[in-house]
C-alpha cells in the first residue's frame, strides 16, 4: 500500500476503562480476579519451581506482567493518511477489523464504529471509532488493538 501512510500511535491522555469508577461489578470482576489470585498464584508458582531465588527478582517482574496489559488498554489514536478519497480504504479497514473479531456498530458519513463482542467488555470499552476525513481516517481505541490494526492493514 504505498499510497497510504500510517502516523506513530499516540496515547490519549484519557483514563483506561478499569482505573474509571465501574458502572457494575462484572466490569472490575476480571481485572480483580487478575490482581486478586492470578499475581499472587503466579508469584507462588514462579517460587516453588526455585525456592533460592531471592523474592524480590519474582514479585517486581509479576507486577511488572501485570501492568503491560492495562498498559495496553489505555486509549490510543492514529490516522492513516491518503493521497485518493479516505473513503476507497473503509473496505479495507473494515477486513482488517473483522480479522481481529470486530463488528461494525453504527456508521456516518464522517463516523464509523466498531466493537468486539467481550462478555467482560461494555458499552465503549475496548470499542474502535473511525473518524472519515476527506484524505485521512483517523482511528482512536485500545493501543493493543490499535497496533495490531497497523499490522493487519499493512500487509
Amino acid at each position: 500500500m504505498k499510497s497510504v501512510t500510517f502516523s506513530e500511535i499516540v496515547r490519549i491522555r484519557e483514563r483506561p476503562f478499569f482505573l474509571r469508577r465501574p458502572a457494575t461489578w462484572r466490569q472490575l470482576f476480571p481485572w480483580a480476579v487478575t490482581v486478586g489470585f492470578g499475581l499472587p498464584l503466579l508469584m507462588f508458582v514462579l517460587h516453588a519451581i526455585d525456592p533460592g531465588t531471592p523474592l524480590p527478582y519474582i514479585v517486581l517482574p509479576a507486577l511488572a506482567g501485570g501492568v503491560l496489559p492495562v498498559a495496553m488498554m489505555g486509549p490510543g489514536r492514529f490516522e492513516m493518511r491518503t493521497r485518493f478519497d479516505s473513503h476507497y480504504m473503509i473496505g479495507t479497514l473494515d477486513e482488517a477489523l473483522v480479522s481481529l473479531g470486530y463488528r461494525r456498530m453504527a456508521s456516518d458519513p464522517e463516523r464509523i464504529s466498531y466493537f468486539r463482542p467481550q462478555p467482560w467488555l461494555r458499552g465503549r470499552e475496548g470499542s474502535i471509532e473511525v473518524a472519515v476525513q476527506p484524505h485521512t481516517l483517523q482511528v482512536v481505541g485500545p493501543v493493543g488493538s490499535l497496533r495490531l490494526l497497523q499490522q493487519r492493514i499493512a500487509c
